[in-house]
């Protein structure tokens, strides 16, 4: 019987290190080390992998036998720890005598097929005689881990104090795939548990379900379902989760798109229960939790063959009963093997396999525990570098935009000329043809080549097999260049003359994308971005600083394009932490450096950044002049200027600089003449910007989340010219007023997380200067409807902080944007509280409070 896991002593663990390189078939070798020393065996025998594979199979299809098994964890022994390294395990190993101590297998697998084995279920002597020992995984003092060797920083995590929030989805029953008949995970016995709060998303989970629930914190996340492999252009295969699309068919939650979630969600350790109908035993198989860890989970837990839905449930109830009690994570691994091995199975106990990178013994605590000493000793830090307060984090932003330069500075000529070499974009069938089309566009560069011009060199009759060739030549470069982001597109026919040219994809077409877009783009700067758009910019900002770190530090690896991106997205992050100075410094090094030798129309974008930086710190008259710099850089030829990415660009620099407009017209300390003629610019900066958005629509025939800033500032536009002369302004333009603030931030799913906060804050905002209105226009009359309007303003104001401020849906920074919806909030409060809310002095000295009324973007 297992011990009662309160009983139990926390065992410390020694790490023991093991990297496995299989050099060629004849030679295994095999590299040790640990705190006692290290060592390296390289075995010169042949390895039996026909042997080794035929006993992998039977083991997958659950046809091996005992003999079979024991074979196959001999075999695995003596390639785990061979000669010299088994003798320094051993040397390592804890006496049977200390119950506290254990030692940690962490596994380095070097070589694919060597990462597709069950080492799980090695065993070898622990002692020079030989003796009988069982495997390894299931002897009390042993644990096993898979580690991942990236490059970066190792997690290092602070223990939560209980309950542990558990998140459980499913996906068993879902069309042209098995039906698994799981326990579920909120039966009594588990839910009974007084350190463990369970929440189940009902079967089978979709993605918009998903979504929703990991947009609050969760400890750890446990899916039971299938999962899936799907091919992707390129050939690769992409790894996932098998749930429900709206329809209730089967889709695949990509690995990528469920990396960003669990980021987002902060889980700590990822617990997946899967099988894939169409695979065996391999590292397909483990593909999701390696992607998982590298993508920055800390832990992942995932079954690596099938097994009985009874063994499973077993070992998820002893697995949390372990975790929620405060032990390990190689205890609770382990608590659940043995609880399914005293079931009297062979091999189901194999079946767990715990990738983690962490140097935590524990990841939970229970109440109460550090103050009566119980918890294990642990090094407490933060995942990643973390620009913490407590850490070097901004010390090493700040060194590297003093050293950071361009790789090299290169001009469009050179870059084209690069380009027409690279013979990526030949494969297909037309290569021969792709070939010739991109030297000829590349010779010309940047002049256009007549169409009929250009279909006599290619030898080709048809001008719809030249709009084939083209599509063909577009896909080429856009999904075979790796990390080139289609710098350069080869344009179609321009409207006002039958022509074709190379045009380079502008940045700001770039940045429209969603992360998840960026199929080529290095995976850490996908994870980053996608942490952004889901409001994490603390944890974005930590990656972007250690991406940039890393590259800098090896002389490069980031394209132009990926670093484009990098800085746009870096800078966005430290205004909304409010990190000014070090956005700065950002803003006047690195990211000048990139638009002004190499990147031109990134220019546009750092502007932007540097003007709501200085509208931040209240310095309008600095940011009405980027916000109009960046509107002279925008003025282009008619033909570029229809552009859907200059049209975006255009219309959002327009809206920026009727924002500033509109602040300079609520400066109670400016005669009413200059704030007139602040409010009349604001309204024509915001005309041109309306127009812009309106023909970018017209152009693409879809909106763009801009357009929630665009309906906020209508709306800013009304309160502001109620504020300067209240009688200005009629019902039925607080109505359409209310209706352009609403739709700043509906529907939500169309906006992203800070944007939906910026919505709710002008909504409530507008519904506090309507209120004004009603007491002061009307006469006091119109009180009833201005409480009404007050009490819903609260409302709102109290959502921002349950939903975004407490709930950490969204980091909002602490000298800006939260000090903003605090004296709103106080606002609302002393006006909900006033017995005679029609006093005009009351409304003169809350509208003398300018943050109430000013946008929180």
């Amino acid at each position: 019987m297992l011990m009662h896991r309160e009983m139990m002593p926390v065992r410390e663990y020694l790490d023991f290190r093991v990297e496995v390189f299989s050099v060629h078939a004849a030679e295994w070798v095999v590299h040790a080390s640990c705190p006692l020393g290290e060592t390296r065996s390289t075995t010169a025998v042949p390895i039996d992998r026909a042997r080794i594979d035929q006993l992998v199979a039977e083991l997958d299809t659950r046809t091996i036998s005992a003999g079979a098994c024991f074979e196959l964890g001999t075999l695995l022994g003596g390639l785990l720890l061979p000669g010299e390294v088994l003798d320094l395990f051993r040397a390592a190993f804890p006496a049977n005598t200390d119950p506290s101590q254990g030692i940690r297998l962490r596994l380095i697998i070097r070589d694919s097929w060597a990462a597709s084995l069950p080492w799980e279920l090695a065993h070898v002597p622990l002692t020079a005689a030989g003796e009988s020992t069982p495997y390894l995984a299931v002897h009390p003092a042993v644990s096993i881990l898979r580690h991942e060797a990236l490059p970066a920083p190792q997690p290092m995590l602070e223990a939560t104090e209980g309950p542990l929030r558990v998140l459980c989805a499913s996906a068993r029953h879902l069309p042209g795939l098995d039906p698994l008949n799981a326990t579920d995970l909120a039966q009594p016995a588990l839910t009974s548990l007084a350190e463990l709060h369970v929440e189940r998303l009902p079967d089978p989970v979709s993605a918009s379900s998903l979504e929703e629930a990991l947009c609050t914190p969760w400890d750890v996340f446990h899916f039971a379902g299938h999962s899936l492999r799907r091919p992707r252009i390129d050939g690769t295969q992409m790894a996932g989760l098998a749930i429900a699309d709206d329809r209730g068919e089967n889709a695949l939650l990509s690995a990528d798109r469920l990396a960003l979630l669990l980021q987002a969600a902060k889980v700590k350790i990822a617990v997946l229960g899967t099988c894939n109908p169409n695979q065996g035993l391999g590292e397909h198989r483990l593909a999701l939790g390696t992607f998982l860890v590298e993508a920055g989970i800390p832990a992942v837990v995932i079954m690596q063959f099938p097994v009985e839905d009874s063994h499973a449930a077993a070992f998820s109830l002893a697995f949390y009963r372990a975790l929620s009690a405060g032990a390990s994570l190689d205890e609770s691994v382990a608590d659940g093997r043995r609880t399914i091995l005293e079931l009297g199975i062979l091999t189901d106990w194999s079946a767990p396999v715990t990738f983690c990178r962490s140097t935590r013994d524990t990841f939970f605590t229970r109440r109460g525990d550090t103050a009566s000493g119980h918890t294990p000793s642990y090094r407490a830090g933060h995942a990643g570098m973390g620009p913490t307060e407590d850490t070097q984090g901004w010390d090493v932003l700040r060194r590297l935009c003093e050293q950071w330069e361009p790789s090299a500075s290169v001009d469009e000529r050179t870059e084209i000329t690069r380009l027409t070499t690279l013979r990526r974009a030949t494969t297909g069938p037309n290569s021969a043809h792709i070939s010739a089309l991109v030297k000829t566009l590349g010779e010309a560069y940047p002049g256009a080549v007549p169409e009929n011009e250009l279909r006599t060199k290619l030898h080709l009759l048809d001008r719809r097999k030249l709009a084939a060739l083209v599509r063909e030549a577009n896909h080429n470069l856009e999904e075979e260049n790796r990390n080139e982001l289609s710098r350069f597109i080869i344009a179609g026919p321009r409207p006002a003359e039958a022509s074709y040219r190379l045009q380079r994809r502008p940045v700001a077409d770039l940045i429209e994308r969603s992360p998840t877009a960026h199929g080529k783009l290095d995976y850490h700067l996908r994870l980053a971005f996608g942490l952004y758009d889901v409001g994490d910019y603390k944890q974005s900002t930590a990656h972007l600083i250690d991406r940039l770190e890393s590259s800098h530090r090896n002389n490069g690896l980031l394209t132009v394009p990926e670093h484009a991106l990098l800085f746009y997205y870096l800078s966005k992050s430290l205004l909304k932490l409010n990190r000014y100075s070090e956005l700065l410094s950002v803003l006047e090094g690195p990211y000048r450096k990139l638009s002004h030798s190499v990147l031109a129309d990134l220019e546009v974008e750092r502007l932007h950044v540097a003007g709501v930086r200085h509208r931040h710190l209240g310095e309008l008259s600095p940011a009405q002049t980027c916000f109009e710099r960046a509107i002279g850089t925008l003025k282009v030829t008619p033909e570029a200027a229809r552009e859907p990415a200059v049209l975006s660009s255009l219309g959002d620099s327009w809206v920026l600089l009727a924002q500033c407009r509109l602040e300079q017209a609520l400066d109670h300390s400016m005669p009413l003449i200059v704030r007139e003629a602040a409010l009349a610019s604001a309204e024509d900066a915001l005309h041109k910007g309306t127009a812009q958005f309106t023909e970018l629509r017209r152009v693409t025939g879809v909106a763009t989340h801009y357009e929630g800033r665009l309906n906020g500032t209508h709306a800013y536009t009304t309160l502001v010219s109620s504020l300067i002369r209240v009688n200005s302004v009629t019902a039925a333009m607080w109505d359409q007023a209310l209706r352009f603030a609403e739709a700043g931030f509906t529907p939500e799913r169309d906006r992203k997380p800070f944007g939906i906060v910026a919505g709710k804050f002008a909504l409530s905002s507008v519904l506090l200067a309507c209120a004004r209105w009603h007491c002061l226009a009307r006469d006091g009359s119109g009180s009833t409807q201005a409480r009404a309007h007050i009490a819903q303003a609260l409302t709102l104001l109290k959502s921002l902080r349950t939903d975004h401020m407490e709930g950490r849906r969204v980091h909002l920074g602490p000298q800006f944007e939260i000090p903003k919806i605090e004296l709103s909030t106080r606002t609302a409060n002393e006006l909900a509280a006033r017995q005679d809310i029609t006093s005009t002095d009351l409304w003169h000295e809350m509208a003398s409070r300018e943050a109430v009324w000013s946008p929180l973007v």
